[in-house]
């Protein structure tokens, strides 16, 4: 383990697994209470109306979602990564994801045909002209 600046502080710190500092991990376990204590009331909540009524930076909401600290009986919406339309599991929407995959499908065959495609390679023989 070794030191390094806090990313959210900036206070020279021991290296951890959560990578903050323990008294912002302290102030962010603080945060996730005022979150939790909401959402008990809220089950159907987006992250700006979360951020709103605690006033919890949208950063922590969007780490409690991704690790997976939020029950599944509550539905937070969230932006989608790409087209910003609300959601409430995965990173990016139905839309969008089945836009991605037909672009690694497109990408997947391009690389294929130009597999099949690629002329076989030819042996190259040097010609001697030495005199025996």
């Amino acid at each position: 383990m070794g030191l390094k600046n806090c990313p959210d502080c900036g206070k020279l710190m021991v290296e951890t697994p959560r990578g903050i500092c323990p008294e912002c991990y302290a102030n962010e376990e603080q945060a996730e209470l005022k979150v939790v204590e909401f959402l008990r009331n809220v089950p159907k909540s987006s992250l700006e109306e979360i951020h709103e009524a605690t006033g919890v930076a949208t950063k922590i909401i969007m780490r409690m979602i991704r690790e997976k600290r939020i029950h599944s009986d509550i539905q937070v919406f969230y932006p989608c990564e790409a087209c910003q339309t609300p959601i409430y599991e995965g990173r990016v929407c139905t839309k969008c994801s089945t836009g991605l995959l037909k672009q690694a499908s497109f990408i997947q065959q391009n690389k294929e045909h130009h597999r099949t495609m690629a002329p076989e390679p030819k042996m190259n023989y040097i010609k001697d002209n030495r005199r025996k």
